[in-house]
């Protein structure tokens, strides 16, 4: 295709330190194992806006930092990365949120410590503020690191904003409740998807849970399955595709990466079908690095291998 579409996103969530570990033989509880520990920089919505970037897009990340050594590593990581991060809020006297994980033999993620604090404590009051961005911004992205009454607050300021929306995990997934009805794109995973819906994922019929989000008012809906793939639809169809093949080497970051992918389908103006592969293929990029933002995601890369089939 032609030059790709390039749009102005917003993206609120968080900027945090990434410490891995990466053991050298099979994991071991309740001992030290030899390996190798690499400090990257991360956070949901850090990831999404590097990987929107590196897709050409121009974006601005508006996290919540502390006065600490991880503040000037993030802040250094995104001008390098392309992103904008002037409109961030820091803290005094807090620090900076911090993940620490360590994985398996299959590079699985096999335990981790995440620090978030500095999130939980956040309300709407923090971002009374003025955004630039949010003048010029196509698309807006959130996540739920951010309290519920935060989210709440963003969309009922920003009414005319494409709202997209990553659920993170399951004991975070509840806050995207009260703005499930104002949601451009819902991106979720299958065991945040069951703590929404209430709906058994002991099954292989997944529909139930699209239309759930549909009803809710959502008008585009992904739920990702891990290694089967992804389930999507809107009011017109919800469909299924299998995974994009891929040597697994490090999971963190995919659903990110997914996300990421899938507001690039919808910014490019693919069909519904189309955008759920563009998804696919990022994340499938992404698995096969130790980083949790794959120096392979770019526009070439992406729509090379969407347009190969």
């Amino acid at each position: 295709m032609a030059n790709p579409v390039r749009k102005f996103i917003t993206v609120f969530g968080a900027a945090n330190t990434d410490l891995v570990g990466f053991p050298d033989a099979g994991l071991v509880f309740s001992d030290s194992n030899k390996g190798k520990i690499k400090m990257l920089p991360g956070g949901v919505g850090r990831n999404i806006a590097e990987n929107l970037s590196r897709l050409g897009q121009k974006v601005s990340l508006i996290s919540v930092l502390g006065e600490d050594i991880f503040k000037d590593f993030l802040l250094k990581e995104a001008r390098e990365s392309g992103i904008d991060m002037s409109e961030s809020i820091v803290l005094e006297g807090e620090s900076s949120a911090v993940f620490s994980a360590v994985l398996n033999r299959n590079n699985d993620l096999a335990v981790a410590i995440a620090d978030m604090k500095i999130y939980d404590q956040l309300s709407p009051d923090i971002f009374y503020g003025d955004f630039p961005s949010m003048n010029k911004a196509d698309y807006v992205v959130l996540e739920t690191n951010f309290p519920a009454n935060v989210l709440d607050y963003l969309v009922n300021r920003y009414p005319d904003k494409k709202f997209i929306l990553d659920t993170v995990s399951g004991d975070k997934a509840k806050r995207s409740e009260p703005v499930l009805s104002q949601l451009f794109v819902l991106k979720t995973n299958l065991l945040e998807a069951e703590v929404i819906t209430g709906i058994s994922a002991k099954t292989s019929d997944y529909r139930p849970m699209v239309e759930f989000f549909l009803e809710e008012g959502v008008e585009n809906v992904f739920i990702t399955l891990g290694k089967e793939g992804v389930i999507y639809g809107n009011r017109e169809k919800i469909h299924y595709l299998p995974p994009v093949p891929s040597k697994v080497v490090n999971t963190i970051g995919a659903g990110d990466a997914f996300l990421s992918g899938i507001t690039f389908g919808f910014i490019q103006g693919f069909d519904l079908d189309r955008i759920a592969r563009t998804g696919l293929i990022t994340a499938g990029l992404t698995v096969q690095t130790e980083e949790v933002v794959s120096p392979f995601i770019t526009p070439e890369i992406v729509l090379d291998k969407l347009f190969d089939n």
